[in-house]
């Protein structure tokens, strides 16, 4: 069954950024852990696995863990700043479960009135059923990978350069 494509907007993905969660310590590591996935289209288990040695000078290379493919990102000023973030820590992002991290993203964009109403419609048979969800129900840890396609082909960037950073093998 063909699944939507749920992606943050550049507006949406610049307010959860710009979130003041000084006083939420949590949601400012939920934060950073999925703003480090829309910024370099990582998916969980490559920040799971996320070492410092992958980490040099300006790029990120490892080896991804779900095609076994070696691959090599550019970090950018986003991403820069989020690894330094954490640089005294051992690990270079503050992971958590995927389970917690699918729960707090949920929480982190209801806070940041990522609203906008989504029907998602299915079909039992000849049965429509029509649902309609606020947005922040529908994102979870796999949508950063999707605004990261989506951001960067919206901002002009080739389709093959795209696929080339988050190891999308077809289009």
């Amino acid at each position: 069954e063909k699944l939507e494509v749920i992606a943050l907007t550049e507006i949406e993905f610049s307010a959860l950024l710009n979130m003041d969660l000084s006083k939420h310590k949590k949601l400012d590591q939920v934060r950073d852990v999925f703003c480090f996935s829309c910024a370099s289209g990582l998916r969980i288990s490559d920040m799971q696995q996320l070492r410092r040695e992958h980490i040099q000078r300006d790029e990120i290379s490892l080896t991804v863990k779900k095609t076994k493919s070696e691959l090599t990102i550019p970090l950018n000023s986003i991403t820069a700043s989020i690894l330094n973030k954490y640089k005294d820590q051992y690990q270079p992002l503050p992971m958590i479960s995927s389970q917690k991290l699918n729960t707090y993203i949920k929480e982190l964009c209801k806070e940041a009135k990522i609203d906008e109403p989504i029907e998602i419609v299915r079909f039992r048979g000849a049965k429509r059923e029509s649902t309609v969800y606020p947005k922040y129900e529908l994102i979870h840890l796999h949508t950063g990978r999707k605004t990261f396609c989506t951001l960067s082909l919206e901002k002009g960037m080739s389709a093959e350069q795209v696929m080339s950073i988050s190891g999308h093998t077809d289009y």
